[in-house]
């Protein structure tokens, strides 16, 4: 198999009302499960495709996309796609992938890799003025 030049993925970035930020928990990741829902792209899928299919097979919720909030990347070799995103039905059910979510403040995060607070508070700072 050919490994592709890049590894691309698309996240979904959801808030509530009292702007606390959505959050799956892997049950896959054993250290630092927590975070955001999405995955990688399948070959020739769009972004925002991927993201509403990764959040579905994930959770059993449909989302809609409101707006790409940010791409970034890491060397050497992953790019990833944050996408605003509304939970617009559906109901929550575990899966092989997903064990639960939750909302979170980002003075109170579960354990996400130490990296990932970060994006979650640039993420925020993004569209704060959005949520007021």
């Amino acid at each position: 198999m050919i490994r592709p030049l890049f590894q691309v993925f698309a996240a979904a970035v959801i808030f509530d009302e009292h702007k606390n930020i959505f959050l799956v928990k892997s049950t896959y990741q054993r250290f630092h499960p927590w975070g955001l829902p999405g995955g990688s792209l399948e070959y020739g899928e769009h972004p925002e495709q991927a993201v509403i299919r990764e959040v579905w097979e994930e959770t059993g919720l449909t989302i809609c996309i409101e707006k790409l909030l940010l791409v970034n990347s890491w060397l050497p070799d992953r790019v990833g796609l944050y996408y605003l995103c509304r939970i617009t039905g559906g109901t929550f059910h575990p899966t092989e992938e997903i064990s639960e979510f939750d909302y979170f403040s980002l003075d109170d995060l579960p354990d996400i890799k130490p990296l990932d607070v970060g994006m979650l508070k640039r993420l925020h700072g993004m569209v704060e003025h959005e949520l007021a």
